[in-house]
């Protein structure tokens, strides 16, 4: 599990009842978070987006962007740290062949 789904399953107990719901679909939902606004995840419980904000904010993010973006890049730590790599590391694209035989060779 995940530093952030850590975090929000250790609080679980000390919270209210809705942010209990919060924390509940967002551990039973995870790969799902960076497809959910604020507004879709407050609908889908019933709640309002100002209660998913402020869980958000309790549980040290700046908003509910950041415990999202957080959630999405920790449930794929492979596939993050593949995508950082990549963008460190450009591949030599360049020909050996003059521009000439390039081109006729496509």
């Amino acid at each position: 599990m995940t530093a952030p789904l850590l975090r929000i399953r250790a609080e679980r107990e000390q919270m209210s009842a809705i942010e209990r719901r919060i924390a509940d679909f967002i551990l039973d939902n995870a790969q799902l978070m960076r497809d959910y606004s604020s507004q879709q995840l407050a609908a889908a419980l019933g709640i309002s987006q100002s209660s998913v904000v402020k869980f958000s904010q309790k549980l040290g993010y700046r908003g509910y962007p950041d415990l999202k973006y957080s959630i999405a890049e920790a449930a794929m730590p492979d596939e993050a740290a593949a995508a950082r790599a990549a963008a460190n590391v450009a591949p030599d694209v360049r020909s050996t062949k003059p521009r000439s035989a390039a081109v006729a060779h496509i």
